[in-house]
């Protein structure tokens, strides 16, 4: 029986800017000057933030945090591209994602120091809190596809998975469905190399991971995950595909986390340092200021001002996490049934008691009434 050979690496990859900020015009890009120092000014306040957070874990001061460093330009663009009532799904490493779109650094880190009222979008966003567990969220984002099409309104759905996490089921079933259906589904690969201490040459023996969409009938492509430009064009690209009707499509960001898994981690056990420096050449946010100063559009002075600028504002978030008032351990309780069930009830009244106990404050919480319905 005959052997037929195929073409393995047919997936494309889109470079646009260079690692010295040289940009290829021939290659057109509809992202207005004001975007883009936007997403420019995004990814300082994003990278500001992260390392300001790092200090925050190490003093004390916030629970594990998984650090960004290196990863703006894919965190940041790709949810800038959404309009607010589409579905926004990130991993936990998504809260640039969810500060491209308007989401408050207050909440980030009240999320993080394990406080569930930092779980708050804006009001007018269709954004879902992410799940700790790797791949669990592929699927919910296929059914929020299928919704928006049902709806038939042109609203889609955007999750970001990790190059550990393409390896999953979950992907295989995402897809099979979405492109089975022709589902306004889009999936954001953030390719960082590392899945923990799993190098990306152990998750797939595929030349891209982007490739895997085809299988499926999807639209693949792999772009640079720190050049603004190809990320902005493609995933522009794949959201107008969704909205006409004409299937997902899975994008494949390739970058790399610089920096540690989370705070909890030492990279420095499994990846050599020079892989490190190398990459630290590309990194997204000087590449796109090289381009920004060599068109004219930002200098020192411009530098200058946003570094103090950022900084000021996130001394403000900062200001504004420690003081909000603890949490009230009874907040558990709510919003998981729309009438809660006797088990819950009882369960929340005899916390209320043994907190009463403890603080000797009747008025802790008042109990909830008798059919259930919690406040």
């Amino acid at each position: 029986m005959p052997i037929i050979s195929a073409d393995l690496s047919r997936t494309e990859r889109v470079e646009i800017l260079s690692a010295e900020g040289v940009r290829d015009f021939s290659i057109p890009v509809d992202l207005p000057e004001e975007q883009l120092l936007w997403l420019y000014r995004k990814m300082i306040e994003l990278r500001l933030f992260d390392e300001r957070s790092v200090k925050l874990q190490r003093q004390g001061r916030l629970g594990t945090y998984p650090m960004i460093l290196g990863q703006e330009a894919s965190q940041i663009v790709p949810a800038a591209c959404l309009r607010p009532k589409d579905w926004l799904v990130p991993t936990y490493r998504g809260q640039g994602a969810y500060y491209a779109r308007g989401m408050q650094l207050r909440y980030s880190l009240l999320y993080w120091a394990g406080d569930d009222r930092g779980v708050k979008f804006p009001d007018e966003n269709n954004d879902l809190i992410f799940a700790i567990p790797v791949g669990s969220h592929l699927t919910q984002a296929a059914g929020l596809a299928w919704g928006e099409k049902l709806k038939g309104k042109g609203g889609v759905a955007m999750a970001y998975l990790g190059d550990g996490t393409s390896s999953k089921g979950d992907l295989h079933e995402a897809l099979t469905f979405c492109a089975s259906m022709k589902l306004p589904a889009i999936y954001i690969i953030e390719n960082n190399h590392w899945a923990i201490s799993v190098p990306r040459e152990k998750q797939s023996a595929g030349k891209t991971l982007a490739q895997k969409a085809w299988g499926y009938g999807a639209f693949g492509v792999q772009v640079d995950g720190n050049d603004v430009f190809a990320i902005y064009k493609e995933v522009s690209a794949a959201v107008a595909r969704a909205r006409e009707g004409r299937g997902p499509s899975v994008i494949e960001c390739e970058t790399y986390r610089l920096s540690h898994h989370t705070t909890a981690d030492d990279a420095g056990r499994y990846r050599d340092a020079s892989e490190v420096e190398a990459w630290k050449r590309k990194d997204p946010i000087l590449r796109l200021r090289r381009y920004l100063e060599s068109q004219g559009l930002w200098d020192a002075e411009k530098e200058a001002r946003l570094q103090k600028e950022s900084l000021a504002m996130l001394e403000a978030e900062i200001k504004a996490y420690e003081s909000f008032p603890p949490p009230n351990p009874l907040d558990m309780f709510s919003e998981n049934y729309a009438v809660a069930p006797w088990q819950l009830i009882e369960e929340r009244a005899e916390l209320q008691k043994i907190l009463e106990t403890r603080t000797g404050d009747e008025n802790l919480a008042v109990l909830p009434p008798a059919e259930g319905r919690f406040p």
